[in-house]
């Protein structure tokens, strides 16, 4: 699927609907709203870059020349301060307007402003800037791009995501419709066009094992139009008992890789592709997982999850984290039983849900301790207390034992949670938090634990990452490599 796509936080979407519509006389009104350009391409997938809303200006007093129920002139010598905000902090400039009549469409009119608005801007900050045009009517959001170097060339937008306490996406017309027998009871359980607007989804899967391969041919067959599948590991014999997608014949190859080619193989009608590499690490996997709008944490280490807690807020996009957990006893005739075993997704978006730390995902204490482990591996075989003790450290003990069908349940509940977000219909129980539910395969029981309210968290607090610049490194960590 081709075209730009739109992320906006949901308070700057209550924002920006409270003011386009909040005119006593039924007039047409205006907004500017500056973005920050994603376009960092991934190999093997279209260009597409995401324009991350991060202010909203309200054109009131004398922006607005004058206006009526089917027009707008707004005052272009106001634009100066703007432009050269947008130079400064490497933003680019967008305008969005409202129909009062209801007409999900730019009209001649709004043509001729558009270029007028572009003309100064490309005039003042150069033929490369983008405008983003967008309109409201009727709730919806309708958007495109016109080229600073061409101001009369149009790109449309394929969506206007945004992320408050669920997924919305406005998706930019119907596209080319998926073939009939395909998701005809997808669509028949969850409404048009809910299919059409995972079609318009970009996902980055990050890592291919248990969790990850099942949920990557999940949402394939589920429609998602491009997909990113990120793992640096190599397929080992052990993991064939609870992975989807891969064969005996494939052990020693790259999970990424043979996961890619498996989705590929499988003849959908979506765009997918590999990176080879650990997120934590390569510049390369930060960089598609910028470019998506929803991101599947299916790796098993912290400093990975570490890496995607941050990107939510940087990136503006919605995480969906999975893990498993668990604990191996002997009972009195000296034969092992599963006395724990327990799986997790975790749903954070910008504004909603607690971040993996405020969740418990990611400690410090699980860092040093993984840290601790890549360095000298031989500390996986002492028991927590010794680490405690001898090398002041926390973690160890058994770890999570690696059973099917419980790897698989909990994939299939983190990609219910996708369909949740995107067209919500979770009726919870009031004990039961979205951000954070357990699945406790033993005791047959769903629970939720209480994340932290930690108003001081540098994630998700009140002075936290969210649309944050990265200000020379991808992600302000300098071991992500400078930013180009």
């Amino acid at each position: 699927m081709k075209g730009h796509r739109i992320s906006i936080t949901g308070s700057f979407d209550n924002r920006l609907k409270s003011w386009l519509t909040g005119h006593l006389g039924g007039h047409e009104r205006g907004a500017l709203v500056l973005f920050r350009k994603m376009d960092r391409t991934v190999s093997g997938l279209p260009a597409s870059t995401r324009f991350v809303a991060v202010d909203v200006i309200e054109m009131d007093g004398d922006w607005v020349l004058d206006s009526s129920p089917v027009h707008l002139r707004i005052n272009l010598r106001k634009f100066q301060d703007i432009y050269l905000r947008c130079e400064q902090e490497r933003l680019e400039l967008g305008f969005a307007h409202s129909h009062p009549g209801g007409i999900l469409g730019f009209s001649t009119k709004d043509d001729q402003n558009e270029q007028s608005i572009l003309r100064g801007y490309a005039g003042c900050n150069g033929p490369e800037v983008s405008l983003v045009a967008m309109i409201l009517a009727d709730g919806q959001w309708r958007a495109r791009v016109r080229p600073g170097a061409a101001p009369q060339r149009v790109t449309d937008v394929r969506h206007v995501c945004v992320l408050g306490t669920e997924l919305a996406v406005h998706i930019n017309g119907t596209g080319d419709a998926v073939p009939s027998e395909l998701l005809t009871r997808q669509e028949a359980a969850f409404g048009e066009p809910f299919n059409e607007k995972l079609k318009s989804l970009r996902v980055a899967i990050v890592g291919g094992g248990g969790t990850g391969s099942s949920v990557a041919t999940l949402i394939a067959r589920a429609g998602v139009g491009e997909l990113i599948v990120i793992d640096g590991d190599l397929l080992e014999e052990s993991n064939l008992n609870r992975v989807r997608g891969y064969r005996r014949c494939d052990i020693g190859e790259s999970k990424a890789a043979t996961l890619a080619r498996y989705i590929r193989d499988l003849g959908l009608i979506l765009t997918v592709v590999a990176i080879e590499a650990y997120v934590n690490e390569s510049p390369e996997a930060v960089d598609a997982v910028s470019s998506a709008d929803l991101v599947f944490g299916c790796t098993d280490d912290v400093a990975g999850r570490e890496v995607l807690n941050q990107a939510v807020y940087y990136y503006c996009q919605g995480l969906i984290d999975c893990g498993l957990t668990g604990n191996i006893d002997i009972d009195q005739e000296r034969q092992p039983y599963l006395r724990d075993h327990r799986g997790r997704v975790s749903t954070v978006l910008p504004e909603s849900g607690g971040c993996l730390r405020c969740q418990g995902v990611v400690t410090e204490e699980k860092l040093s301790y993984e840290s601790a482990l890549k360095a000298r591996p031989s500390l996986v075989e002492l028991d927590a207390e010794t680490l405690r003790e001898e090398y002041y450290l926390v973690g160890g003990g058994e770890r999570a034992p690696g059973v099917g069908p419980f790897t698989s349940a909990t994939a299939d509940m983190a990609v219910a949670t996708l369909f949740d977000l995107v067209r919500p219909y979770r009726q919870l129980p009031s004990d039961i938090r979205r951000d954070n539910i357990w699945y406790d395969f033993v005791h047959m029981t769903i629970y939720s634990n209480m994340p932290n309210d930690n108003t001081d968290c540098f994630c998700c607090g009140p002075n936290g990452l969210l649309l944050e610049p990265e200000n020379g490194y991808r992600l302000r960590m300098p071991s992500l490599g400078k930013m180009c």
